[in-house]
């Protein structure tokens, strides 16, 4: 199975507008044609949250328009930028509970979508509430490999202002949670617009560049955030049991290939 990971699209209101000197309309769609071109045996596309840069329905309609031009099922996810109950105005199938969080079983896998957003915050959370929804559905599927998505990231990033004021607040409930569960393969997140690969104990984690602007790697003492010119990226996750690749592709630049030598 093959699924394609996007992350934090930054959609505008007006689709010929440019954030940071680059268009996320344009970059997203470029990113699609991408795909599609190349990926058109995914199973799914998965948007791991900021799909829209400052909440309106204007913002939330263009990702719309952009993501129906194409003929892939997407699953969203929200982020810190977003908004729930105007995502909920786009996307009523994806609520569960009052929150953006939901499953998709295909075949012996279960994907698991969580919200970590706190309203008007850059940081994110998990609530009693989840966290309670979050336990009652890994009960459920203790017959399937899972595989969990979320925006904000659950371990330490070595970032200074993503550890600090951006991270997932109170994590240790989330993990108090997901290690009793040896069937929990990968966690995917987004937020940190930049490539990054952990791992706690059994469990692997991956994020992936932004569409849009990426972050500049600066190491825990230093506190500036500061974006760069890194070439966006979308993750190509090769899903099978007990087996997982990823590769990390810069689709802007694809087509500037040459004969090597291995």
């Amino acid at each position: 199975m093959k699924i394609i990971h996007l992350s934090d699209t930054h959609i505008i209101e007006k689709s010929k507008k440019n954030l940071y000197g680059i268009n996320p309309s344009l970059r997203l769609e470029k990113a699609l044609q991408s795909i599609r071109a190349n990926h058109s045996n995914a199973s799914m596309i998965i948007i791991s949250g900021d799909l829209v840069n400052t909440p309106s329905s204007k913002a939330y309609n263009t990702f719309c328009k952009i993501i129906k031009r194409y003929d892939f099922p997407v699953y969203p996810i929200i982020g810190n930028h977003d908004d729930r109950d105007m995502f909920f105005d786009f996307f009523p199938q994806f609520k569960n509970d009052g929150f953006a969080q939901y499953i998709v079983d295909i075949e012996e896998f279960a994907f698991v979508f969580l919200d970590t957003n706190v309203k008007n915050k850059p940081y994110g959370r998990l609530c009693s509430k989840r966290l309670k929804w979050i336990e009652e559905t890994l009960k459920n599927k203790q017959d399937k490999e899972i595989y969990i998505f979320m925006h904000h990231h659950p371990l330490v990033s070595g970032m200074y202002e993503m550890d600090n004021t951006a991270n997932l607040k109170e994590s240790d409930k989330f993990w108090n949670i997901i290690e009793k569960y040896k069937n929990i393969k990968h966690i995917t997140f987004g937020h940190l617009h930049r490539i990054t690969q952990m791992n706690k104990g059994n469990i692997s984690l991956h994020s992936t560049k932004s569409t849009v602007f990426e972050v500049a790697y600066r190491p825990n003492e230093e506190r500036e955030y500061l974006t760069n010119e890194e070439k966006p990226t979308y993750a190509i996750m090769n899903i099978n049991r007990n087996f997982l690749l990823i590769h990390h592709h810069e689709f802007l630049n694809e087509d500037d290939i040459y004969e090597g030598n291995c």
